[in-house]
């Protein structure tokens, strides 16, 4: 009898989360080592809801979600490749084995002070393992809620998403990383025997903080299953930079990529107001996407909120297959703030978004200027 007993309360124990694995999860609940995710757009046009999205992990899998599939689990699915990640953080008892920081400028309910990084993403983690999901969708998660955790306002636009799991003594460093951009948390838990770095991210009040001194920091990481990543945090102008002044590109997290792994980068970040390609002799090339190409159908920038840049092929880029999932946009005003990025290099990942562009812009092209006279970069 005392074994049926025992067998219940470990059940009971595993469904309450306080035994789960904190890993990234595909859509069948399966541990990956990671996934990135680039969900469309809702466009009548094509036909989309603004739910389906584009996925790949470090077995090479890639799946579009169309509605046609008979498995099809859309973004916001409560068993979805999303909710079976946060699962974790969806349970409400909280234990001294595990923590969690939701972090974003545009939390639910709010905006953060320009101070703060134009950042979001997720970190959680036990004393074993733990999940970076870096994203780009504002007022996400918007409950912890496995049935209303995706923001009705993230489907208008397409959005990026990169799950990584680490070791939890990688999270000293995501730490220090998110301290270095200056993350806006808007909820977390974190217990007091975990990393000082992370416990100093606990919000209080207005986040109130002591800023980092400015300056470009790169951290090399190393992800559970053994893949390199590398992460940016980005340096910030000054505020009376003009949108005129070369020097505006020191804070352009893109050319800071670009001359980090000596190569050229297409870029897709939101376009209001989106800075010229950077293209000065004998430097590494910045190019802006204009539209993407996908079996879910064409979109432009303008309805496009994702941020991400890939290498190009021409034989003096050293790293060919380069792919980053980042924070911030081509815009003077995010030059002015903290924001990062996480990149890696990988074969079938990098194909598969260089696969997707359609449209770039050319060296001729000449900016600041903005695409809808009412748009506000960083709103986006």
């Amino acid at each position: 009898m005392w074994r049926i007993f025992l067998t219940i309360c470990l059940l009971c124990w595993s469904a309450d989360g306080q035994v789960r694995e904190v890993r990234c999860r595909n859509e069948s609940d399966e541990p990956v080592d990671w996934y990135i995710i680039y969900k469309a757009p809702k466009l009548n046009n094509i036909g989309t809801t603004g739910l389906e999205y584009i996925y790949i992990d470090p077995n090479g899998k890639k799946k579009e979600t169309l509605t046609t599939d008979l498995t099809y689990k859309p973004i916001n699915h409560p068993n979805g490749v999303l909710a079976n990640t946060l699962r974790p953080i969806f349970t409400t008892s909280m234990t001294d084995n595990f923590g969690f920081i939701s972090y974003s400028d545009q939390p639910p309910g709010c905006n953060a002070q320009d101070k703060f990084g134009h950042s979001k993403g997720v970190v959680m983690m036990n004393k074993t393992t733990g999940v970076w999901l870096l994203h780009s969708v504002p007022q996400f998660p918007f409950l912890r809620d496995q049935n209303n955790f995706y923001p009705p306002s993230g489907v208008k636009n397409a959005q990026t998403f990169i799950c990584v799991t680490f070791n939890y003594e990688e999270f000293n460093m995501i730490g220090e990383h998110l301290l270095d951009i200056n993350a806006f948390t808007f909820e977390d838990h974190i217990p007091n025997n975990f990393y000082e770095s992370l416990q100093k991210l606990r919000r209080t009040g207005n986040n109130i903080r002591k800023e980092r001194l400015n300056g470009v920091r790169t951290q090399d990481l190393t992800s559970a299953g053994r893949t390199p990543f590398h992460s940016f945090a980005k340096y910030k102008i000054a505020n009376t930079i003009m949108d005129t002044d070369p020097k505006r590109f020191e804070g352009d997290l893109y050319v800071t990529i670009a001359k980090e792994y000596q190569t050229n980068v297409r870029v897709q970040t939101w376009p209001c107001k989106q800075d010229e390609p950077y293209c000065v002799t004998n430097q590494h090339q910045v190019i802006n996407i204009e539209s993407v190409k996908t079996n879910l159908g064409t979109w432009g920038s303008g309805n496009d909120h994702s941020k991400w840049c890939v290498a190009t092929d021409t034989i003096k880029n050293k790293f060919p297959l380069l792919i980053c999932i980042a924070d911030v946009n081509r815009a003077l005003s995010q030059y002015k703030r903290p924001g990062g990025a996480l990149c890696f290099i990988h074969k079938e990942a990098s194909e598969l978004f260089k696969g997707l562009i359609n449209q770039t812009d050319a060296c001729s092209v000449k900016r600041p200027r903005p695409r809808d006279p009412a748009c506000d970069p960083d709103s986006e």
